[in-house]
């Protein structure tokens, strides 16, 4: 499955001593078609997808540089899955400081706070206070795959 599949390439990039984002082209090739052409998916993303994109993409006049932008926020989410799937035991992955350099220009850059939370929610995190979300029960790995 593709599931599988993505955490296969997430795992073999940790073996070569890289925590991050799955770079196998092939597989981006396979998720970009599902992406842009399985409208099952889309449904299966619950409309979290569609609304965060609506979200980044809002009252932008200039749709290069948002789509850029969301891009970034979207890779840094992943990358925060991503660090909690393979590393759950590090604690530096176990709070995001919304303060932040990543968060404040990458982030809150591209989309609301209440879509950063709700997206940092599924991933565990819940707000600390007004500056930390810490990780409160993780989700099940397969969910954060």
């Amino acid at each position: 499955s593709l599931s599988e599949d993505y955490r296969l390439c997430l795992e073999r990039e940790l073996r070569h001593g890289r925590a991050g984002v799955c770079g196998d082209p092939s597989l981006r090739a396979v998720l970009w078609h599902i992406l842009v052409e399985d409208f099952d998916l889309h449904g299966a993303l619950q409309d979290d997808a569609l609304a965060l994109l609506t979200d980044g993409l809002w009252g932008r006049a200039d749709l290069a540089p948002a789509l850029r932008g969301l891009a970034r926020a979207f890779e840094l989410l992943e990358l925060a899955a991503v660090h909690l799937y393979l590393l759950p035991w590090r604690k530096e992955f176990t709070t995001i400081k919304t303060f932040s350099g990543g968060y404040v220009h990458v982030l809150k850059g591209a989309l609301s706070e209440d879509l950063l939370i709700q997206s940092f929610q599924k991933m565990g995190y819940v707000r600390r206070d007004d500056h930390r979300l810490m990780v409160a029960a993780p989700p099940p790995a397969r969910q954060l795959v």
